[in-house]
């Protein structure tokens, strides 16, 4: 099992506590362990395993999770499209500018839906005949990268999360985590559009 390392971060009063935690690949985002995986909140310290995952990731991907304190703004958090998600994407083979426009148009369907448009930027190949991409969602859809890939015939062979809204991955490490600062929680909660005129979240001062 991965061990975890982190630094305390400086909190304000009425803000809520944000951690930023880089799951390891095998490792499920859920409070019950799946087939025998380990969970994410196995591998937390006890202080912060009463908090909230701000979404998921799965089993077979690796990198930015949020976890918060409050459920509520766990879920404001986590509404489609109040942060921008992104991704690296490593695919088999070599996928043409017509198909990744279709990623950036939008409009394929998943689960009886449309999806937004991403944004999709050609990072370069990867070795064993791949490509490196980078991808950012503005939607939550379970899968979806893998799925939209599969669609377009290329499947993805390695999938990392490196940023939410504002907050990066950073330098940590699989299995490390790092409490977020007062500066960087206003401005999450920010560009979620969680806090009032004033400062105010939820008609208290921060």
């Amino acid at each position: 099992m991965v061990g975890v390392d982190y630094a305390p971060g400086v909190r304000g009063h009425g803000l809520p506590r944000v951690v930023a935690f880089h799951k390891p690949r095998g490792v499920v985002v859920s409070r019950v362990s799946e087939r025998g995986a380990p969970t994410l909140f196995m591998l937390l310290p006890e202080e912060f395993r009463g908090f909230y995952a701000v979404g998921r990731l799965d089993k077979d991907s690796e990198g930015l999770i949020l976890l918060c304190n409050d459920s509520r703004v766990a879920q404001r958090l986590m509404d489609p499209g109040v942060l921008p998600k992104t991704y690296l994407v490593t695919v088999r083979g070599l996928p043409s500018e017509a198909a990744l426009d279709r990623l950036r148009a939008g409009g394929m369907e998943l689960d009886g839906r449309k999806t937004r448009p991403a944004e999709v930027r050609r990072l370069g190949k990867a070795p064993r005949g791949g490509t490196r991409l980078e991808v950012v969602l503005h939607e939550g859809i379970n899968r979806q990268i893998r799925r939209l890939f599969h669609a377009l015939g290329h499947r993805v062979r390695q999938l990392k999360r490196v940023a939410v809204g504002p907050v990066s991955l950073g330098d940590l490490q699989p299995g490390e985590l790092r409490e977020l600062s007062r500066e960087e929680v206003l401005q999450l909660l920010k560009e979620a559009g969680l806090l009032e005129k004033r400062g105010k979240l939820g008609g208290q001062e921060v």
